[in-house]
């Protein structure tokens, strides 16, 4: 007989964990230590979705490049993931905050207080998704790939024109007739229905992995390295000259110089310090090589002007 647990009719994310029964009466570091192997197993699905992946970073490339904006839209757990995701953009890459939305059920006002019901609210769905335009790249995910809020959202963002990616981690489920579905097939919850475990564990890395593939693409990554970091605090100035320094081959001095020449734009900065005339000449260079500083360094030491 079929027990619920492994009935094929109950969600994987719903499923009771091979190792959960007796749980309770563990040790607390056997406990720790089945909740670990968990999270890794959960890690390591990702691995299956690296296609789907990629070609969400291509998406949210073509919404970016063409004027669009990046617009994040999930419920509970997973709307913690896009919030995480779509703040920490801007910062690392240089991309302008008016450029991401995030919508979450419930709002963002007292985010301690639990808004029941909220995730099950097309209305306010439909209202929040009145920001989305054609040429955006909305990304819905929610781990039951059912959630009313995320599917609306994803629905609405399809009728407007804009190219939807739906995060799911069980199969078969509404978000993955999104343009570009990503499937996380994460095992079944140590503490059965807790998505913010492992599926919440697959959700933040295939969000980290997608952005940041976005940031290369966008020519805002060399060698591992943010350069076009925002230059906003000390700790990230300091960053910023220690960029300047190890691509251009120059000493801190000169390092803080060049920022200063280049209003603190890491990228025109080691432009200016490899031999760039100015601020000016250095935005052409780059401009030309569209962002991509490599090619803008390349261009620059074989002596090819730009327009």
């Amino acid at each position: 007989m079929t027990t619920a647990a492994a009935s094929p009719h109950v969600p994987q994310t719903e499923r009771l964990h091979p190792r959960a029964r007796g749980l309770d009466t563990l040790p607390g570091g056997e406990i720790l230590s089945i909740l670990l192997e968990a999270q890794v197993a959960a890690a390591r699905a990702v691995g299956e979705a690296l296609g789907a992946l990629e070609r969400g970073a291509a998406a949210m490339e073509g919404a970016l490049r063409g004027g669009g904006r990046l617009v994040y839209a999930a419920a509970g757990s997973s709307g913690l993931q896009a919030l995480a995701d779509g703040l920490e953009i801007p910062p690392t890459f240089g991309i302008p905050t008016e450029r991401i939305e995030i919508l979450r059920a419930g709002g963002f006002e007292n985010m301690t207080v639990p808004r029941e019901g909220a995730e099950d609210d097309a209305e306010a769905a439909a209202a929040d998704a009145e920001v989305i335009r054609a040429g955006d790249c909305v990304i819905c995910l929610a781990a039951s790939g059912n959630t009313v809020y995320a599917v609306k959202i994803m629905e609405i963002a399809r009728a407007r024109g804009a190219v939807t990616i739906g995060i799911a981690n069980n199969p078969g489920t509404r978000l993955l007739e999104a343009d570009i579905p990503v499937l996380l097939p994460t095992p079944p919850e140590v503490i059965a229905g807790s998505t913010r475990l492992g599926a919440g564990t697959a959700q933040k890395i295939a969000l980290n992995l997608m952005s940041t593939l976005l940031g290369v693409r966008l020519g805002h990554v060399m060698d591992g390295r943010m350069v076009n970091v925002a230059t906003s605090n000390v700790k990230l100035r300091g960053r910023a000259a220690k960029i300047v320094r190890d691509i251009a081959g120059c000493d801190e001095d000169t390092a803080r110089r060049c920022l200063e020449a280049a209003q603190w734009a890491v990228k025109e900065a080691v432009l200016i310090a490899s031999g760039a005339k100015d601020l000016a000449a250095a935005r052409r260079h780059l401009d030309a090589a569209d962002q991509n500083l490599r090619s803008a360094l390349a261009g620059l030491r074989t002596g090819e002007a730009p327009e």
